[in-house]
C-alpha cells in the first residue's frame, strides 16, 4: 500500500519546520554564548549545550565550527536589519514627513542593545582571527548596503537630498563610535556628554538635509518612481 502524496508532502513540510527550527535554536544559542562567554571561547559543545540539542543535532546542520560562525553572523546581521526596519517603519508609519529625530533616538537605542554587542565582540574578535575576519568583512559589507537601502525607502523624503549617504554616514559612525565606548567602559558613563552629541546630531542633519525641506513623504515617493 503506498503513501498518498499529500501525506508525504505534509511530513516533509513538518520534517523541514522542524529542522529550521533547530537550526534557529542553534544560532541563537550561538549569539548568546557570543554575548556571556566571547567569541574565542565559544565552542560547538557549548552551543549545543546551550542550545540544548544533542551533539548529532549539532553535527548535522553544522558539521564544523567555521560553517556555525559564518551562518551566525549573517544571522546577526538580520536580525539587526530587522530590527531596524520593523521599528522605523512603524514609527514613520502615516507620517507626512520622515521623523528624522524620532530615528535617530530609535536607532541610538538600538545600539544600546545586546545585538550589538554581540556585533562589537565579534569585530573586536576579528582584528587577531584571519577566518572570521574573512567572514565578517564581507557580511558587514552587505549589511551596510542593506542598511542604506532600508533608510532609503524609510525616509524618501530625507533620500533625496544630495547629502542624504553622508547624513547617515555621520549617523552611524557617530553612534557606533558611542556605542562601543559603553560598552568598552563596562557601564553607562557620561549619559550627559552623549545626550549632548545626539542633540547636536539631530541639528547638525537637519542643516545638512536643509536642500528638501517641505518635500513630504509622498511627493518623494513619487519623484523617485
Amino acid at each position: 500500500m503506498t503513501t498518498p502524496i499529500d501525506e508525504l508532502d505534509g511530513n516533509k513540510s513538518w520534517q523541514k519546520t522542524k529542522s529550521e527550527n533547530t537550526k534557529a535554536l542553534i544560532l541563537e544559542a550561538t549569539l548568546d554564548c557570543f554575548l556571556e562567554l566571547g567569541y574565542n571561547n565559544t565552542t560547538t559543545e557549548k552551543v549545543a549545550a546551550a542550545a540544548g540539542v544533542s551533539r548529532g543535532a549539532m553535527l548535522h546542520h553544522f558539521p564544523q565550527r567555521s560553517g556555525l560562525i559564518h551562518a551566525a553572523v549573517l544571522y546577526l546581521h538580520k536580525k539587526r536589519l530587522d530590527l531596524f526596519h520593523e521599528q522605523l517603519t512603524r514609527l514613520n508609519f502615516d507620517a507626512q514627513f520622515s521623523l528624522m529625530e524620532e530615528g535617530i533616538d530609535t536607532f541610538w537605542e538600538q545600539l544600546k542593545s545586546p545585538l550589538f554587542t554581540i556585533f562589537y565582540e565579534l569585530q573586536m574578535a576579528a582584528r587577531t582571527d584571519p577566518e572570521l575576519k574573512s567572514v565578517l568583512g564581507p557580511a558587514t559589507s552587505e549589511y551596510q548596503k542593506s542598511w542604506r537601502s532600508i533608510a532609503e525607502r524609510i525616509f524618501p523624503d530625507l533620500a533625496l537630498s544630495e547629502k542624504f549617504n553622508l547624513a547617515n554616514r555621520v549617523t552611524v559612525f557617530l553612534l557606533e563610535g558611542m556605542a562601543m565606548d559603553q560598552i568598552s567602559m563596562s557601564e553607562r558613563r557620561n549619559v550627559e556628554v552623549a545626550d549632548e552629541v545626539v542633540r547636536w546630531l539631530k541639528k547638525s542633519l537637519r542643516e545638512m538635509l536643509a536642500d528638501v525641506e517641505g518635500i513630504d513623504r509622498e511627493s518623494a515617493r513619487k519623484r523617485s518612481g
